[in-house]
């Protein structure tokens, strides 16, 4: 990768505070804002980590963005998977290099990218969503981010398909099942089909209620061929430094999500 800037790649333009301003780089283009006006002539070419000055004298540090800055900037059609959940996710479910991944729903592609850059290039994500709105978001939302983002590194293959899980999948031998649905429970008996002995299946909801509901299913039908392995939730707090002091920011971003994981099994007179 350049360690310049080059043009028609996506940066961050990072102000005082927590101003941050996101931008595709197009030559004989400007970006103006609030405190000026700067050509897109002037960054293409500079060094990340550069500074660049408004033509009313504000100097913004040029960065390429990461994961989780795209993501926090990216078009939303539905609400999406926090990156502190997306982090624990990866490995929970224990993404590898190669691995072959079935998704439900892809929503606006935020979980997609993070797994898409985690089977690396000789793995797959296949991923359902019922929503076809939904799903031409996700697809532009991916697609800028492995183009534009010159730091984001390789991404695996990307099937999207439209469907609803809860009825039926077409694959089979998938290593993962991540399912980021509201009735978790509806979809058991495809990810029974899909998913191989000691696979992994991986579930994302908000309130402990639909987490209850996937358990008492699993115990009820589904306790031959799933084994609970845990479930958890994710803070995170971030702490403020101004001289000699340190402390904690008062806000955290406490409760998100469950994740609940389970593996595919066998009982002994299945084998």
């Amino acid at each position: 990768m350049s360690k310049r800037i080059e043009a028609y790649e996506l940066v961050h333009l990072v102000g005082g505070g927590s101003r941050r301003y996101q931008v595709l780089l197009q030559p004989g283009s400007d970006f103006s804002f609030t405190h000026g006006k700067i050509a897109h002539d002037d960054v293409i070419g500079l060094e990340e980590g550069d500074t660049v000055t408004s033509s009313l004298g504000e100097r913004l540090i040029v960065l390429r963005p990461t994961m989780s800055e795209y993501i926090a900037k990216m078009k939303k059609g539905s609400q999406i998977v926090y990156p502190k959940d997306i982090a624990a996710i990866l490995m929970l479910a224990d993404i590898f290099p190669g691995a072959r991944v079935l998704e439900a729903g892809t929503g606006s592609g935020a979980l997609t990218i993070a797994l898409l850059r985690a089977v690396g290039d000789t793995g797959v994500v296949i991923s359902y969503e019922r929503r076809p709105e939904f799903q031409a978001i996700a697809e532009q939302n991916i697609e800028r981010f492995f183009r534009d983002v010159k730091c984001a590194g390789g991404s695996g293959k990307l099937i999207l398909k439209t469907g609803d899980v809860y009825e039926s999948v077409e694959e089979r031998e998938v290593d993962r099942v991540i399912l980021d649905l509201p009735e978790p429970w509806r979809a058991l008996r495809s990810v029974e089909q899909a998913l191989r002995p000691g696979g992994i299946m991986l579930c994302y909801n908000p309130t402990v209620l639909q987490i209850y509901k996937l358990t008492k299913r699993i115990e009820r039908k589904y306790g031959h061929c799933l084994r609970v392995t845990g479930v958890y939730e994710v803070g995170m707090r971030e702490w403020e430094i101004k001289g000699r002091s340190m402390r904690p920011q008062h806000r955290a971003i406490v409760h998100t999500g469950f994740i609940f994981v389970a593996r595919k099994i066998y009982n002994g007179d299945e084998r």
